[in-house]
């Protein structure tokens, strides 16, 4: 793996990773058998506390969901209970909670976009389509902002008070909501105010 850790295969699968100075206290040597009692003390007692540190680690340097914890503890080497584990320890004081970053998300990146593509960033983020439904069904209740009045605040922050778009200028704005998740019925009602400019102007 480097010059400092390396994976460790059982029976041709990945089973963790470990720094090579564990392989020589636990006497692990390729084609040799591991005796369950290292194997208990590996999985139970030194990834158990490494992987619980790795997450916090992670998670002071961004927050995350769920599911993204899990697989970047995956990728790292970690077995899938260990990960799990580590997770579990880091769900117990708060520090994940995939309810409040939905929220979190809405009121920043997904408030740029449409319902639509807001469900499906979350939802590549590995956060239930359950829950992500549910708080989008409360926004709505709570706020009297429409997916139309949320393009039209983008598009009014970008072009300005309406007035006459060249072609080019034209396709961009269409580009730039389209590319938010806005639908084109809504796209084009909102365009409107944005009169096209004729050939000869």
């Amino acid at each position: 793996m480097n010059k400092k850790r390396s994976r460790v295969f059982i029976d041709g699968q990945l089973a963790f990773v470990l720094y090579n100075g564990e392989l020589s206290r636990y006497h692990i040597r390729e084609g040799e058998e591991l005796p369950q009692a290292i194997w208990d003390e590996i999985m139970n007692e030194v990834l158990v506390k490494r992987s619980r540190k790795r997450a916090l680690n992670l998670l002071l340097k961004s927050e995350k969901t769920r599911n993204q914890l899990v697989e970047k503890l995956r990728t790292d080497g970690y077995p899938p209970e260990i990960a799990e584990q580590a997770v579990a320890y880091a769900e117990s004081f708060g520090y994940i909670d995939d309810n409040r970053y939905v929220c979190r998300y809405l009121d920043g990146p997904g408030a740029k976009k449409s319902r639509m593509a807001a469900r499906t960033d979350l939802l590549r983020k590995g956060i239930s389509s359950e829950l992500i439904d549910r708080i989008l069904q409360e926004t709505s209740e709570n706020s009297e902002e429409t997916e139309r009045e949320k393009a039209l605040a983008l598009a009014r922050k970008r072009l300005g008070p309406p007035h006459p778009l060249d072609e080019k200028e034209y396709r961009r704005a269409y580009g730039y909501l389209a590319r938010r998740g806005f639908s084109s019925s809504d796209i084009y009602s909102i365009l409107s105010a944005y009169p096209k400019k004729s050939q000869s102007d």
